[in-house]
């Protein structure tokens, strides 16, 4: 897996202990969720044991009795953990094949590629996030991840640690001289494999070359991981090895010591701030504009109103939110110009059908203090019918129903600013 790290994004110093720090993590970003058929996710998010169940019971697919998945981030001394899934893009998206490389097993072999899992790491004392991932070309998704990290918990000014040559040598040599680390390969400067025994006769030399940057590529190992660092004129990267015993989810997962050494072992010469590219190809800004109006729906209800208001937007019952009688479908936009309202079928049948059915809309989600108006009565507007293309094992088309904004904006009942 690469390294991908991150820095400048810790936490707010109003945000309390490391259980609320990992609650905060889990609610804002939410569990994934997988589409119909398994081959693909209908929202990014965390790993949980629902996901991985449902998968299974999409594919026919056996579970390994060693993965328990654990649904809340881990805490592990100054570090917190989680699996991030996300799916790009395609005209179809195996899920299953990360959920494999995780001790799943499935018969038969899915050759599809365009699911990753990402494995997360936030040192909420030293505000480093160290991203490990498989895959190409998704650099863009990690950073949107890195930025929804840092805007959940308040960080100031996340920015990018470049891979440069001299953070490389400078890990190095961290390293070769930590009595936990052994040097197990050495590439030349020109490609050629130098012999150990060499490296260790001529000790001085080596360890001259090794702090001067002439090698292509070191491997060093320790009883968790292995460590590959690629010092290439235009390829510089950092790849990590865990042993599964200590890399699967689960309660005997242990991610601290290679995470720690790492980050010990680094020393950023240059970073640059995160730049969002606004294409959001994975939905990872969506979903997280969604869970930011969900969680705003439901602050509103129980300060606000005094009432019992529960998370329900992943059980498909076409509304999100429950709160006393009422049932809420929630529609979140962060600064968009244009904020028209879609109803899924299922929201659009359930809305018609349900006396108690709300809409609220929360504008300015991203904001500390979100503007919610509350439909009272949304069969009332008028909503067109339309359909779009959907991919999952095949196209088909997905039918919903749209209101436009200048529609909507007449019917609010009630409007706060949820603080």
């Amino acid at each position: 897996m690469k390294l991908r790290a991150y820095v400048n994004i810790k936490p707010h110093e109003t945000l309390g202990n490391p259980a609320d720090i990992a609650d905060r993590l889990y609610d804002y970003i939410g569990p994934a969720v997988p589409d119909r058929s398994g081959w693909g996710l209908l929202r990014p998010g965390i790993l949980t044991r629902r996901l991985v169940t449902e998968v299974c019971n999409l594919w026919r697919a056996e579970r390994s009795q060693e993965l328990v998945v654990q649904d809340r981030p881990q805490i592990r001394g100054s570090w917190i953990f989680f699996d991030y899934f996300f799916t790009k893009a395609t005209a179809a998206n195996p899920i299953i094949k990360c959920l494999t490389n995780l001790g799943l097993a499935k018969y038969g072999e899915t050759r599809l590629t365009n699911t990753y899992v990402v494995t997360a790491g936030l040192n909420y004392e030293n505000g480093l996030l160290l991203l490990l991932y498989n895959g190409k070309k998704i650099e863009t998704e990690l950073d949107e991840l890195a930025y929804v990290v840092s805007h959940i918990i308040k960080a100031v000014r996340p920015r990018i640690v470049e891979v440069t040559q001299r953070l490389l040598i400078e890990l190095a040599t961290h390293l070769q001289s930590s009595p936990r680390w052994q040097l197990k390969g050495w590439i030349s400067r020109d490609g050629r494999s130098v012999e150990l025994d060499l490296v260790e006769k001529r000790r001085e030399e080596y360890l001259a070359k090794l702090r001067e940057g002439e090698w292509r590529s070191l491997l060093f190992q320790d009883k968790y991981s292995k460590i590959k660092l690629t010092l290439g004129p235009r390829i510089k990267v950092i790849d990590v090895a865990i042993k599964k015993r200590f890399y699967n989810p689960g309660p005997k997962r242990d991610l601290k010591p290679i995470f720690e050494e790492i980050s010990n072992g680094i020393r950023i010469d240059s970073a640059r701030d995160i730049t969002l590219s606004g294409a959001d190809e994975a939905g990872i800004l969506r979903a997280y504009t969604e869970r930011r109006g969900v969680m705003a729906t439901i602050k509103l209800e129980r300060n606000m109103k005094g009432r019992d208001a529960f998370d329900l937007s992943y059980d498909f019952q076409g509304y999100d939110v429950k709160s006393g009688p009422e049932l809420i479908e929630v529609k979140a936009f962060r600064d968009s110009a244009y904020k028209a309202i879609e109803l899924t079928k299922n929201e659009y049948e359930t809305m018609n059908r349900e006396e108690n059915y709300r809409i609220y809309v929360v504008e300015d989600a991203w904001d500390d203090i979100p503007k919610v108006s509350i439909i009272a009565d949304p069969r009332t507007l008028l909503f067109i019918r339309l359909d779009r293309t959907i991919f999952e094992t095949r196209t088909t088309s997905e039918e919903y129903f749209e209101c436009s904004e200048d529609k909507w904006r007449g019917r609010v009942a009630a409007s706060y600013n949820v603080i």
